[in-house]
């Protein structure tokens, strides 16, 4: 839930509460829903259908799929890429030292392929507006 902060040019920007449930989870620091002052503003859809106004608390809604489909280019892709570059490395057989410089190229890489990500599909990702309580 959080509360209609502004409306602009037709999108409509909510500011979400930490949750007591994120303030325990090990990542809500950076997690890109929340900021360190607890607070943050997104910008959502409304597919409610009902009217929305500055100051109304709404419910939002990110879809499921979407929050797997994120977990995976986040953690399991550069897990994977850091694990072949390794194996690449390993493979000349130079020493652990070429391991380790091919670790961190498979790093590189999903960092890349993350901003990449980011910068792509970012709309897609954002926050729908499901209920007007008040």
């Amino acid at each position: 839930m959080g509360e209609v902060f502004d409306i602009k040019d037709g999108k409509i920007f909510v500011k979400i509460k930490l949750l007591s449930a994120c303030s325990s989870c090990s990542h809500s620091q950076e997690c890109a829903i929340f900021s360190k002052d607890q607070n943050k503003i997104v910008e959502s859809e409304n597919i409610s259908g009902e009217k929305v106004e500055k100051g109304d608390i709404v419910e939002l809604m990110i879809e499921r799929k979407k929050i797997l489909l994120l977990s995976f280019v986040f953690y399991i892709v550069p897990t994977i890429l850091i694990f072949i570059f390794s194996l690449v490395g390993y493979s000349l057989k130079k020493g652990e030292g070429m391991v380790a410089i091919f670790a961190f190229i498979g790093f590189l890489i999903s960092i890349l392929t993350i901003f990449i990500f980011n910068k792509n599909k970012k709309e897609e990702f954002n926050h729908k507006i499901v209920r007007v309580l008040k």
